[in-house]
């Protein structure tokens, strides 16, 4: 059984690149970070602050993810990306 569960798991998990802009101060940086993190696992890609990889493991989040990814990325704050699988 559990690994019918591991290939569902395995079947919705995506990485998402997201890159600040330097002009995004780094206060609000921390706080969107910290709120990526209820779509899935996040860690720093670098030591600028300003690079994270997202791993979403479930529809809903990445769906959460994407939308709020979407409107602060048409503000200029941050850009962001699919990584390859």
């Amino acid at each position: 059984m559990s690994s019918v569960i591991e290939r569902l798991v395995v079947a919705v998990e995506r990485v998402v690149e997201i890159n600040f802009g330097v002009h995004v101060p780094l206060d609000q940086v921390t706080s969107l970070v910290t709120g990526f993190g209820a779509c899935g696992l996040v860690r720093a890609l670098d030591d600028t602050q300003r690079n994270y990889a997202v791993t979403v493991r479930r529809a809903g989040a990445m769906e959460v993810l994407r939308n709020s990814a979407g409107s602060r990325e048409r503000h200029g704050w941050f850009a962001w990306h699919f990584a390859a699988p």
